[in-house]
């Protein structure tokens, strides 16, 4: 497995990815038919992260896309030190590390880099696997929204929020 850094050639991959997560309809807020981004806004957002000093997106790569890491910085002077996480690995290739790697990087990526202090992110409360991965990395709970999502079944969700310095 190799990670790198996403370019254009990288923005159909990570939307066909991306949607295949959300169609599982576990692990993040958005649903499958919100998610309506075109090839060209992806694009354009991966050239945005590249072009910016605070934020990346990195790909794990084997013969295909196995899943990637968004590190989004703050737009805002006041907020441009913090930077948001998120990860998605494939439904086939979790399990064998590929989220640890991406979360390695992702933290090496902003150890080295002066635009960014803060790492920051937010987990469904039920995701036990993903609390513990940003735990063995250093991320500390930092805030609990209760009843913060209403899934489509009528449930509730509560958020974790995490952050870890870098």
């Amino acid at each position: 497995m190799r990670i790198s850094q996403a370019g254009a050639r990288d923005a159909l991959p990570l939307l066909a990815l991306h949607r295949g997560v959300l169609e599982e309809g576990g692990y993040f807020i958005s649903e499958v038919d919100e998610y309506q981004v075109s090839l060209e806004a992806q694009t354009a957002w991966i050239g945005d992260c590249r072009a910016s000093e605070n934020s990346v997106i990195l790909c794990a790569r084997g013969p295909m896309l196995k899943g990637f890491v968004s590190v989004q910085g703050g737009a805002l002077a006041r907020m441009r030190h913090v930077a948001k996480l998120e990860i998605m690995v494939g439904r086939q290739h979790r399990g064998q590390g590929v989220g640890r790697a991406l979360l390695t990087a992702a933290l090496d990526w902003a150890e080295a880099n002066p635009a960014v202090e803060k790492m920051g992110l937010s987990v469904f409360a039920t995701n036990d696997r993903a609390i513990a991965l940003y735990e063995a990395h250093g991320f500390e709970i930092e805030g609990r929204r209760e009843r913060e999502y209403r899934m489509a079944d009528g449930s509730y969700r509560a958020d974790i929020l995490m952050y870890r310095y870098v």
